[in-house]
């Protein structure tokens, strides 16, 4: 399939829980909206969308499966297997299977493009091997078209034991995508020591881009400082008021050049996830129909080579303050 390289992801329709027992926490955006946005993106050219059992328990995949049903062959429906239950881990094969079963009926589908697991089997990767051989097995049998696996936030540079572990996974389960939480706040993760966008263009692998505004932060979402209260993004590293603040004054170069506006921000920073892979699919949230509409006819207009040069100049130069910032000097995403 040829896939537009923006997605469009569903945590917003149901918002992601936990599955501790707690009920299901609802995101502002109302059902009709969502369906409305969905269909609205197909029509402009969208392909590719994500969601995940536990977004909403069900309700995302649920909607979705509502909302694709006359254009299922014509998208690619990428879905998480996030859901534990009682089941010992979320990935013990019994489970899986059941989980998979679900999410089928969930989407109303009897194929399902992309399963894409964490890299988290369990103490010593315990389940590694059998999860492997599951979904062989479904991927033989075409139950599952392709499998994805989304590789940790943090860069395994300088930890050979970390390196050396990703590669021992990567080689079970012979994923068909790669996926990875990345924007322009943050330093994409290696491979054996190789960069994964030049690890993927060597092995000719996809990958899903997820969280690519950073949480609004590269919008300019939390405006101008002062700002009372530190910022805790979904990696759990802490956004503290002064690191705030120098987003929001590392920003004002690109403001001047392509506007202030958040939704030209916006465009900069999806422009600049899709511009480092040949087969990125920058996944995009949405907290109304009308903004995932606008997310597609900012996607259009593409970037000049020096443009895009200005841009990765300005994002290095934010990474490089915000680590000087922060003790930890993690990844912001």
């Amino acid at each position: 399939m040829t896939v537009h390289p923006l997605g469009v992801g569903c945590r917003p329709i149901g918002d992601r829980v936990t599955g501790s027992g707690s009920s299901a926490r609802r995101s502002a955006l109302q059902d009709d909206d969502a369906r409305d946005g969905l269909q609205r993106a197909v029509k402009r050219g969208a392909t590719v969308f994500d969601t995940a059992d536990v977004y909403g328990l069900g309700h995302s995949q649920r909607l979705v499966g509502q909302a694709l049903a006359h254009d299922r062959d014509q998208v690619c429906i990428s879905t998480r297997v996030s859901f534990r239950g009682t089941a010992a881990h979320r990935y013990a094969p019994p489970h899986l299977r059941h989980q998979l079963e679900q999410t089928l009926e969930n989407l109303q589908t009897d194929y399902l493009d992309v399963v894409l697991l964490d890299d988290g089997f369990g103490p010593g990767d315990c389940f590694l091997a059998d999860t492997a051989v599951t979904l062989k097995d479904l991927r033989t049998r075409q139950v599952i078209r392709a499998v994805g696996l989304s590789l940790p936030i943090e860069s395994s540079a300088g930890d050979p034991a970390a390196g050396a572990r990703m590669a021992h996974v990567l080689e079970a389960m012979e994923p068909d995508v790669l996926a990875v939480r990345y924007n322009g706040l943050s330093v994409a993760p290696t491979i054996s020591g190789e960069d994964l966008f030049a690890y993927a263009a060597r092995k000719q692998l996809p990958v899903l881009i997820c969280e690519p505004l950073a949480r609004g932060l590269l919008t300019g979402k939390y405006g101008a400082p002062p700002h009372s209260a530190p910022v805790l993004m979904p990696s759990g590293h802490q956004l503290s008021a002064e690191q705030l603040a120098a987003v929001h004054d590392g920003l004002e170069p690109l403001r001047r050049r392509f506007g202030a506006d958040p939704a030209a921000l916006a465009r900069v920073a999806l422009r600049f996830c899709v511009g480092r892979h040949d087969q990125a699919v920058v996944l995009a949230g949405f907290s109304t129909s009308d903004q995932l509409e606008q997310n597609y006819s900012m996607i259009d207009e593409p970037f000049s080579e020096d443009d895009l040069a200005f841009v990765d100049d300005i994002y290095r130069r934010l990474r490089v303050r915000l680590a000087d910032l922060s003790e930890a000097g993690g990844p912001v995403s």
